[in-house]
This record gives C-alpha cells, sequence and structure tokens, in this order.
C-alpha cells in the first residue's frame, strides 16, 4: 500500500511538472496569452468592495509573512500532536517552495501587469509565490490531518473542503488585483504541488525504510 501511495506521488509530480512547464511556455511570451487577458478581464467586471475586503484577507493569508506565522503554529501542533517529523516536513516543504520561487523568477523576470491595484506586489510575476506557498503549506498541513485516525472522518472531509476553497481564493486575490496573471497562478499552483509530492514521497520512503 505505501509502495502505491508513493507512486502516486511520483506520478502527480510528473503531472505537475508538466503543466508547470506549459505554464511556464506562455509565461516566456512578451505578451499576455488570450487565457491571462480573458481571466483579468472576467475579474476586472465583478470588481465591489465586498470581493475588495474579502480577497485583501485572502491575499494577506498567503502573503509570505502570513504563510511563514501560519507554518510555525502549525509546525508546533504538529509537533506536539503527530511527532516532530511531520513538523519538520511541512517546514521543510514551505521552505523548498520559497526557494524555489526565489530562483524561478530571477530566471524568468516576468514583469507584472501593467493594470495592477490595491495592494502592493514587489518582484517578477512568474510564477506566484504566494500561489506556490499556499499550496504548500494548506496542502501538506490538510493531508497529516487527514492521515491521522485519531480525527473524525467529517472533521476531515470539513477540513479538506476548506483547504481547497482556502487555495484557490488566495490564488484568485492576485488575479483580482491584477498582480499575476493567470499563467503565473497556474505555474504557482503546479510547482507547489511537486514540492508536495516531493514531501509525500519522501515520506513514504522514510516509513518503507523503517519497516
Amino acid at each position: 500500500m505505501l509502495i502505491i501511495r508513493k507512486q502516486g506521488w511520483l506520478y502527480g509530480l510528473t503531472a505537475s511538472l508538466l503543466i508547470f512547464i506549459a505554464a511556464a511556455m506562455l509565461a516566456s511570451h512578451s505578451k499576455a496569452s488570450q487565457l491571462d487577458e480573458s481571466v483579468a478581464d472576467w475579474f476586472a467586471s465583478i470588481q465591489s468592495g465586498a470581493l475588495t475586503d474579502l480577497f485583501k484577507a485572502m491575499t494577506t493569508l498567503g502573503s509570505t509573512v502570513g504563510i511563514i506565522g501560519i507554518t510555525l503554529v502549525l509546525a508546533a501542533w504538529f509537533a506536539w500532536k503527530q511527532g516532530w517529523r511531520r513538523a519538520v516536513l511541512l517546514i521543510a516543504g514551505v521552505a523548498g517552495a520559497y526557494a524555489g520561487n526565489t530562483i524561478v523568477k530571477s530566471g524568468f523576470d516576468r514583469a507584472r501587469p501593467a493594470m495592477a491595484w490595491g495592494i502592493e506586489a514587489e518582484g517578477s510575476s512568474f510564477p506566484s509565490g504566494n500561489a506556490m506557498l499556499a499550496i504548500v503549506m494548506y496542502s501538506l498541513a490538510a493531508i497529516w490531518i487527514i492521515k491521522d485516525r485519531r480525527i473524525n472522518r467529517v472533521v476531515k472531509w470539513i477540513v479538506a473542503i476548506i483547504t481547497i476553497i482556502l487555495i484557490i481564493l488566495m490564488g484568485a486575490s492576485r488575479l483580482y488585483f491584477s498582480v499575476h496573471y493567470t499563467t503565473d497562478i497556474i505555474g504557482g499552483y503546479a510547482a507547489g504541488f511537486v514540492i508536495v509530492c516531493l514531501v509525500m514521497a519522501l515520506a513514504s520512503r522514510k516509513r518503507l525504510s523503517s519497516r
């Protein structure tokens, strides 16, 4: 069963890499893709005071400072409830995502959309650091909770649903304020899920070697 799970994470890693490569190819062009422009137009058409407040909250939760703070709190909780190994893997995953995002951004150096508004955003546009960090931290935390046999199944479903919603809203918040292109968000999600798959494959490998 552990071998099957490990292979599943490796398949997920491969699929995520392919999606990232596709997004990177679109992002490498000097002009925004048709997908970027269409999504940007749609978000511009739904702007409202309530959505602005919601997405400002989401972009704060998905910011580097927000992710680091939540990561440390969750790591302490996992160390207490589930042992230090999962806490270390969570921190390592988030740290790896931050380092990987910094490296990839410097390689692409894509300018941010000219229509950015509402919030401050610095650095290169591709891939989205918020999307990448969010999917790594929230996904790993949700996986650790779901794998805990002491937690009620209903609670696990609630955690899974909330996690998916938060990750989507954090990516959407960057599009709402036009500080990223859609391909930046897709690239960030894909690159982040590569990190998630690597961490989970590593965790599965350690469990196999300990038997």
